[in-house]
C-alpha cells in the first residue's frame, strides 16, 4: 500500500551505504520514521526533496519494518531561512523538541500549523527570533496537553524537566 502526504523533515540519520532514515512530521501521520533507499547518492532523484528543514509532498510504500519514501517534490526549502544562523539554530531547537516531545505517529492538525507556520516565520529576511521560539515553546506544551498557567515555570525549564535531558539544539543561541 502506498499514501499520501506532506511532511517535514526533522531528523536525518545515514543507514547503510547509501540509505538515510528519516524522522518526518507529517500532516496526516503526524510523526513517522521512514527510510530513504539511495538517497545519499549523487544522482539520487529524491536527494533534494528529502533534506533536513524541507517541506514536501510525499509518497510512502509501506514496508515490512520501515516504510519507504518513494517520491517527493518540494513544496518550501525555506531558503532564506539557511542563510540565517539564528534561523537555521532556532529550526534545529525546533525539531529536537519535535523529535523529544511528540509520540509518533499521533495526528495533531495545530501542531502541523505550528510546525508550518513557524518555519514560515523562521524563513523571513528579519524574522522575529525571540517572539516565534517562545510561541512555539508555549504551544507545543499546550497541545501536548502541558499547563504551565499558575506555574512560575519557563517553558524550557519545564521541557528540560519533563523529559530529563537536555536540549542540545539550545547551544545555537
Amino acid at each position: 500500500m502506498v499514501y499520501k502526504t506532506q511532511g517535514l523533515v526533522i531528523k536525518k540519520r545515514d543507514l547503510k551505504d547509501a540509505d538515510r532514515l528519516l524522522t518526518i512530521y507529517t500532516k496526516d501521520f503526524g510523526k513517522i520514521l521512514v527510510k530513504a533507499k539511495a538517497v545519499k547518492k549523487s544522482s539520487a532523484k529524491l536527494k533534494g526533496h528529502l533534506e533536513l528543514f524541507v517541506l514536501s509532498h510525499l509518497m510512502i510504500a509501506q514496508g515490512k519494518n520501515l516504510d519507504v519514501v518513494t517520491s517527493a517534490e518540494t513544496i518550501d526549502n525555506f531558503s532564506v531561512m539557511r542563510h540565517n544562523l539564528s534561523s537555521i539554530g532556532t529550526a534545529y531547537y525546533f525539531s529536537e523538541l519535535i523529535d523529544k516531545l511528540v509520540a509518533a505517529p499521533e495526528k495533531d492538525k495545530r501542531i502541523w500549523q505550528l510546525i508550518k507556520g513557524s518555519f514560515k516565520e523562521l524563513n523571513k529576511k528579519e524574522p522575529k527570533i525571540d517572539s516565534v521560539t517562545e510561541a512555539f515553546e508555549k504551544k507545543i506544551l499546550q497541545y501536548l496537553g502541558y499547563d504551565l498557567k499558575g506555574k512560575n515555570q519557563q517553558p524550557l525549564n519545564f521541557i528540560r524537566h519533563e523529559l530529563g535531558e537536555k536540549i542540545n539544539a539550545k547551544k545555537f543561541f
